[in-house]
């Protein structure tokens, strides 16, 4: 790739990067935001798609932000992805036993099978 679109693209990046870490900011920490990144914010709800990111994010300077509390949201997620698991592991488990059970009839006399198959479909 050429020496100039890797700059531009590493440019754009960090503009990315940067600006929404200035509207993020307050999300994270109640302490207060460093002298360039303040300027940065400022310059960046300015613009039509920086007030938008913020109303997105739901950092504008018209609504109150409250911080992220990173402990809960841990917690969240770990629940989600323990829930996630658990959903797992009982589908496998029912689609073991389901196996081992058709396994089990297909052994059994003709007739037997058709009346578990009776059975089954009342």
């Amino acid at each position: 790739m050429p020496f100039i679109v890797q700059f531009i693209l590493t440019l754009a990046t960090t503009t990315i990067v940067v600006s929404g870490a200035s509207l993020l900011w307050p999300k994270f920490t109640r302490n207060p935001s460093p002298e360039p990144l303040t300027k940065v914010r400022e310059v960046v709800l300015q613009t039509d798609v920086g007030k938008q990111a913020a109303q997105i994010l739901g950092v504008s300077d018209t609504q109150p932000v409250e911080p992220v509390n990173v402990s809960s949201v841990a917690g969240v997620v770990v629940s989600n992805v323990l829930t996630n698991v658990q959903e797992q592991v009982q589908d496998a488990a029912t689609r073991e036993i389901i196996i081992q059970v058709v396994k089990k009839i297909e052994t059994l006399q003709p007739e037997q099978q058709e009346e578990i198959k009776k059975q089954i479909c009342k």
